[in-house]
């Protein structure tokens, strides 16, 4: 059962005893201003059809975010629609749309796992499931790897709605602050991407 077949917060409950609860997970975020490397890409990516599919948000509007984010901080690693078999007896295997690990000069994914984004193409609550499973595996195979990450955060979006998720002790919290690639949203976004990355 692959990532991807995670549809409800409730089979991760009944599964992994994880429980959720939507609440305010980041304050005072320090807002960082968008570079023109990436408000000229998403400009551009608003002459494509990106409406009704998941990979060209992906690629025009989702991994520009993300590419902003390690150019303003290189120290970690960001892997695209790679593989990630944690453990198939629990379903938890499959492809993840983009992980975080904190080894910046990898070329496979390796401890710490501290970040997930998670695509979707039309809301984002359809993927809450899914990231939140994406992210419980992360701290397996960090445990297992002897670098345990008490707690991983995630991210949904379908490009144009942006929720943050944090996974501590099964304990799955669902930000009630949601963000968007206008200002002065954005700036708050890639601030969180930075407290989150700064934070390992």
């Amino acid at each position: 059962m692959p990532y991807s077949d995670f549809k409800s917060l409730k089979s991760l409950e009944k599964q992994f005893g994880i429980t959720y609860q939507f609440d305010h997970i980041f304050d005072q975020i320090t807002p960082v201003n968008p570079s023109h490397y990436l408000l000229h890409d998403l400009e551009e990516a608003q002459d494509y059809p990106t409406y009704s599919s998941e990979k060209a948000k992906s690629e025009l509007m989702i991994m520009p975010v993300i590419k902003e984010i390690k150019r303003n901080n290189p120290t970690f690693q960001v892997f695209s629609g790679f593989n990630f078999d944690v453990d198939i007896t629990l379903g938890l295997n499959g492809f993840c749309d983009f992980l975080f690990s904190k080894e910046p000069k990898i070329l496979e994914i390796e401890s710490p796992v501290f970040c997930v984004v998670e695509a979707k193409d039309k809301t984002v609550e359809e993927g809450f499931a899914q990231a939140a499973a994406e992210m419980y595996a992360a701290i397996l195979f960090n445990e297992k790897d002897g670098k345990p990450t008490p707690t991983v955060y995630g991210c949904v979006t379908n490009s144009d709605v942006w929720v943050f998720l944090r996974l501590t002790n099964k304990q799955l919290t669902i930000d009630e602050t949601r963000y968007y690639l206008v200002e002065p949203s954005i700036s708050n976004l890639l601030g969180v991407f930075r407290k989150i990355v700064e934070s390992f």
